[in-house]
């Protein structure tokens, strides 16, 4: 791993502990808080095998096509995550604060595992 991608992943490390230290700070664990929690897990999990396996696929086609897939999958996770958001704070059934954390733990762990990719696929070039 480059020292560059090296720094990238403890960056996002660094993040995610401090996600992790939000996330026990300023959530109540109720039953709001624990399906919020569930719900950002589940759908970082979909994000992240999803992610990876079309990353994967675009840097099959090259760093151009890897780019476009990466700014695509970032607007399409803002606009979901926006719209979750809204629809959990109107609802109220749904604690927003917890999905949200939750949901960047896990997107973090995506961008330190698309890094990797990205190196390795740059190095291999």
């Amino acid at each position: 791993m480059t020292k560059t991608a090296a720094a990238g992943v403890a960056l996002v490390a660094g993040m995610t502990l401090l996600l992790g230290l939000a996330c026990a700070l300023f959530v109540e664990f109720d039953r709001a808080g624990w399906l919020g929690a569930g719900v950002g897990a589940l759908l970082g999990l979909v994000n992240l095998a999803a992610g990876a396996r079309l990353t994967r696929r675009a840097l099959a086609r090259g760093m151009q096509a890897a780019m476009g897939t990466l700014v695509g999958g970032f607007f399409a996770r803002l606009v979901l995550v926006a719209a979750l958001i809204v629809v959990f704070h109107r609802t109220g059934a749904v604690d927003e604060v917890a999905f949200a954390l939750v949901f960047m733990i896990f997107f973090f762990a995506y961008v330190a595992l698309e890094l990797r990719m990205v190196d390795r696929a740059g190095r291999a070039a």
